[in-house]
């Protein structure tokens, strides 16, 4: 009966063994059910012990001997465990001294031995018969032979190896290989001191069978708790990685769809949702097909693609695929849109630029063709008043004379900057705003009386607010933008110049309810050559942008179709 249960329980580790290697097989997997093997036999060894009254002495003593390697084995053992964590975590890299491969095949080598000398009488001589007690049945116990000495070696041996496993335990890093090893050395400790305790007679030897089913268990729960853990913390790992990539696909200018074998979509990026206006719930989970036909999309052909979003901001998109085999098993489509947007604007830019380079030279060549003999006239005309009693006509053509001039003078702005630091030296540069604009109002009454269209001015200035501006540069913005607003109102039409400081600046703002300019009119304003009109050019609205900026100024232009437009300057006061 004792055989029998001893035998039983002696198999539980055995059974927990292959468990542990149906779960895993790493190193460190094998080596705990190697260890777990061991502890069986241990136990299979001392469980025969007790057959002495079913088997013969001679067959108990055989598988007693061949089983023997279990308590001889599990010494290198202990120190593979050290050796396994030494050459694993850098941490433990001063250990490498006591821990290398040349120590463990010594050992290994040593335990052979000792098994060796298991099977001959100076190792195990004969066996004698311990009587049943009140507290254990009557078994078998081994007389040892004079080399039982090595035997003796070989369990120092497996205390110390267990003592160094505690010790660099305690070095590890890794909390969860910390807690596990923690476990193995105790256990071990334990289930070591209890089998020699009980070879000495002060427990019974079947004491040891159940402490080693003890710690067998708390082994399996302790590894089977570490994988656990280890596995969590890589699943929150994942978890933050797969996060991390969706960050960095959302934030991807390029736009971006998943799609599965099945063409069906998975994944779409922010920037996608928002150049198409859509939303990534509506549309996972449905086909390719969908979206493309939901949103006009020309993904057959290379050419760019131009598109619209909500807010009206005009996008210029070239789309494509890229397959991903993901594992040799999940095929999945990248389907993606590079925006050329920017690269369009800058090519825009770059053809403006070279129309202003154009028009310059072309503005520079007339002046300079029509100064020269302008100035030949107005001497002929100087002449002509000094020789004439009444002068009046004289005074009319010179005064016109001067104006074509001060309108050539212009043009050469947009060729040569400099020349207007060199034509209005001599001009003052401070100007009472309102003034000015008292000024300008007066050209246009009579054309705005004409057409019964209405010019107001607010002043909300402070008295003689002054900045810095050529008079003639400011009229000149000024009659650009109000004959704009004049040629854009109905009858009955109205403009409003209100005037305020806001922030240390002065505010002008010229307002009308006109028909109104569209958004995609309204990103090209003051660009060269860019109009709506008939007959025009828009030179003049590029000049009032370039005038505004040289004097440290700033000019926007709102408008809506059909609500008319508002044109704001800021210009810095002056003391």
């Amino acid at each position: 009966m004792e055989f029998t249960l001893l035998i039983a329980i002696s198999l539980i580790p055995v059974i927990l063994g292959f468990s542990i290697l149906f779960y895993s097989r790493i190193s460190i997997t094998k080596a705990l059910s190697v260890f777990l093997f061991l502890l069986c036999a241990w136990q299979v060894d001392i469980a025969f012990l007790y057959a002495n009254d079913f088997l013969d002495q001679e067959v108990i003593d055989l598988v007693f001997r061949i089983f023997r390697f279990g308590n001889i084995m599990i010494m290198p053992l202990m120190y593979y465990f050290g050796y396994h964590l030494v050459l694993n975590h850098s941490e433990l890299k001063p250990f490498h001294i006591y821990f290398n491969k040349y120590g463990l095949t010594a050992l290994v080598v040593f335990s052979i031995i000792v098994y060796m000398i298991n099977f001959t009488d100076i190792g195990i001589m004969t066996y004698s018969l311990v009587p049943e007690t009140t507290f254990a049945p009557s078994h078998l116990i081994p007389v040892y032979g004079a080399l039982n000495i090595a035997f003796i070696i070989n369990i120092v041996f497996v205390f110390t190896n267990t003592l160094f496993l505690m010790v660099i335990t305690i070095k590890l890093k890794d909390y969860f290989y910390k807690i596990f090893y923690t476990k193995v050395a105790f256990g071990a400790l334990f289930v070591f001191l209890n089998g020699a305790i009980s070879a000495f007679g002060f427990f019974p030897l079947y004491f040891s069978s159940f402490n080693s089913i003890l710690i067998a268990i708390i082994l399996f729960l302790g590894f089977f708790q570490m994988q656990s853990q280890k596995l969590n913390q890589a699943n929150t790992r994942l978890y933050k990685q797969s996060s991390l990539l969706e960050t960095i696909m959302n934030i991807n200018p390029n736009y971006l769809v998943v799609l599965n074998k099945n063409n069906t979509m998975i994944k779409l990026n922010d920037s996608v949702c928002s150049l198409l206006s859509i939303k990534r719930e509506d549309m996972a989970g449905k086909h390719f097909s969908y979206l493309k036909q939901h949103s006009n999309l020309e993904v057959e052909t290379q050419k760019i693609q131009r598109l619209i979003n909500s807010n009206g901001d005009i996008h210029y998109v070239q789309w494509g695929y890229r397959s991903l085999e993901y594992n040799d098993e999940e095929l999945y489509t990248l389907f993606y849109g590079i925006d050329y947007t920017n690269q369009k604007q800058n090519e825009q830019l770059l053809l403006t630029t070279e129309k202003s380079k154009v028009i310059g030279e072309l503005a520079a060549s007339i002046a300079h063709e029509i100064r020269n003999p302008l100035a030949t006239v107005r001497g002929f005309i100087q002449l002509l008043k000094e020789r004439s009693v009444d002068s009046r006509y004289e005074n009319i053509i010179l005064d016109e004379i001067d104006r074509i001039n001060d309108v050539l003078k212009e043009l050469l702005l947009l060729a040569k900057p400099e020349a207007n630091d060199a034509s209005g030296a001599t001009e003052s540069l401070s100007i009472d705003v309102f003034k000015e604009i008292e000024n300008i109002i007066l050209l246009f009454e009579a054309v705005a009386n004409e057409q019964n269209k209405h010019i107001y001015v607010t002043n909300a200035l402070q008295a003689y607010t002054h900045t810095v501006f050529q008079r003639s540069h400011f009229k000149q913005v000024l009659i650009n933008i109000i004959r704009n607003s004049l040629e854009s109102l109905p009858a009955k039409g109205n403009i409003k110049i209100k005037l305020d400081e806001v922030g240390g600046s002065i505010r002008i703002r010229i307002i009308d309810d006109g028909k109104g300019i569209s958004k995609e009119r309204l990103k090209r304003i003051g660009e060269p050559y860019y109009t709506n009109k008939e007959k025009g050019t828009e030179i003049g609205l590029t000049i009032c942008f370039k005038l505004i900026q040289d004097y440290s100024g700033q000019m926007k232009v709102k408008s809506k179709i059909g609500w008319g437009t508002t044109v704001t300057i800021l210009l810095p006061c002056s003391d």
